[in-house]
């Protein structure tokens, strides 16, 4: 309900607490269209160091290796979206980053069968006649949860 005041200022009445009790409920069918709850995403982080002066090499091989699959699991609709990043340097603790949106907030558990059934068909690509133990290893990873309320538009 919108209500002007003597002075000319809109109020808007009973629009916020609606919405959050709404939200926090998990009733979206009667929220209102502009705060129905979006579901959750998993998003996993996986930090890489690379062997010295294979930096290119490791991203190369994910890009090959890994994201020949992931590429296969989104066409599939098991995952959104992945990328790698690097910190520009071979120096710290690591230096590439992965990054994977899944479908929905169970991440790679969600989707762990049918994964499986593309990982058994590829055929490990060496890249300057190299394996991944060669080029690099994984030192830590995370999940993370994309927040529904803020950030850029969804391409769904």
């Amino acid at each position: 309900m919108v209500q002007q005041n003597a002075n000319g200022y809109v109020r808007r009445r009973n629009w916020f607490l609606p919405r959050i009790l709404c939200l926090l409920a998990g009733a979206s069918e009667l929220c209102p269209q502009e705060v129905k709850q979006v579901p959750l995403r998993a998003v996993e982080l996986t930090f890489l160091k690379a062997t010295p002066g294979n930096r290119e090499n490791l991203k190369e091989f994910i890009v090959r290796n890994w994201f020949a699959m992931d590429t296969i699991a989104v066409e599939q609709g098991l995952m959104k979206e992945f990328k790698v990043m690097d910190t520009g340097s071979d120096d710290g603790d690591w230096n590439v980053l992965v990054s994977v949106t899944y479908r929905d907030a169970r991440g790679y558990e969600g989707i762990t069968v049918e994964f499986e059934k593309i990982r058994a068909k590829h055929k490990v690509v060496l890249v300057s006649g190299k394996r991944m133990a060669e080029l690099g290893a994984v030192v830590d990873s995370r999940k993370l949860y994309e927040n529904p309320v803020q950030g850029s538009p969804s391409r769904d």
